[in-house]
């Protein structure tokens, strides 16, 4: 065998043998004749690699961004984000930088939605309060121009 016959990267014909052992067995020496065999196993932890909350977080916090001229469904949707992100943060799922990602997104949608809704509520008020005939006269004075 060449050493480029592996459609041109070099190989090596040298191989390694790993083994791991599951189960250590210790003799204890002191017994005598009843030998008392003691196992032992050693496990790891279980790895969180759920970013289920973290991603929704985020996805719920772009959206709230986007249709924050919509009122009520943003501050629905930008509340889910930040109350997901922070439950994506308290079970230390591995995707943290996405949560605090969705949390931003979330709270920023959230102050949006809010002073577009403000806004709208003063000019509804105002415009309400106003004279109908200064109204026509003011639509005159824009027409005219």
């Amino acid at each position: 065998m060449s050493e480029y016959d592996n459609n041109g990267f070099e190989t090596t014909e040298t191989t390694e043998t790993v083994e791991t052992v599951e189960n250590v067995e210790t003799i204890d020496e002191t017994a005598g004749d009843t030998t008392d065999y003691t196992t032992s196993q050693t496990y790891a932890e279980p790895v969180n690699d759920s970013k289920v909350f973290a991603i929704i977080s985020l996805v719920c916090g772009i959206v709230s961004l986007v249709c924050s001229c919509c009122g009520w469904l943003s501050i629905i949707v930008a509340v889910a984000a930040i109350v997901l992100g922070i439950i994506s943060i308290n079970k230390q799922e591995n995707a943290k930088g996405m949560a605090i990602a969705g949390i931003v997104c979330g709270g920023a949608g959230l102050l949006v939605s809010v002073i577009i809704l403000i806004v709208g509520a003063v000019m509804g008020e105002t415009i309400n309060s106003m004279d109908p005939n200064a109204v026509e006269d003011m639509i005159e004075r824009i027409q005219d121009n």
